[in-house]
């Protein structure tokens, strides 16, 4: 999948449905990660709950919603928020980052990101969680492709985060 093009496209409110599939799918993944109080369960529905704050995405100014797309085809999401985890000033957080199975360790989700940070200078913070250890690897060697500054790699405190945190800066 080198070759194919890679996509971003910032979401608008009519895409709301399809966020909330992709969630889905991204809950399920990241559901292993979680610390067992921490777990989330299907509901009746047969459905995981959303995410906390999914519907501020299409309604605060800042945050917003990336679509991903590999040769038109839907792969995967970003939601990219102004939260800071250390409570340093960011420009930009990584929310939620997801890409869809049949897409990973093709490349896509590093030139998603790499096209994301060129578009968008200023300070970032993309937060990992401990029990995370695929993003773990996959963060750090992700944005290297982009041209950042300042990389910094702080712990959480254990409260307000558990995990590295990622801080750096993208040039104008």
């Amino acid at each position: 999948m080198a070759g194919m093009s890679v996509e971003r496209a910032h979401g608008s409110a009519a895409e709301r449905a399809a966020l909330a599939q992709l969630i889905q799918f991204y809950v399920y993944d990241f559901v292993e990660f979680l610390a067992p109080e921490r777990r989330v369960h299907l509901q009746d529905d047969g459905r995981f709950p959303a995410l906390p704050h999914v519907d501020d995405y299409w309604t605060e100014a800042d945050r917003s919603v990336w679509f991903l797309r590999v040769e038109g085809v839907l792969c995967g999401f970003a939601l990219l928020n102004r939260l800071s985890h250390c409570g340093l000033p960011v420009d930009f957080n990584v929310g939620e980052y997801f890409v869809a199975r049949p897409y990973r360790r093709t490349g896509i989700g590093t030139r998603a990101i790499v096209q994301l940070l060129t578009e968008h200078p200023g300070v970032w913070e993309i937060s990992i969680s401990a029990r995370n250890l695929p993003a773990q690897a996959f963060w750090p060697r992700a944005i290297t492709g982009a041209s950042i500054t300042g990389l910094q790699t702080l712990q959480g405190d254990g409260v307000q985060w558990t995990g590295p945190i990622l801080r750096f800066s993208v040039p104008a």
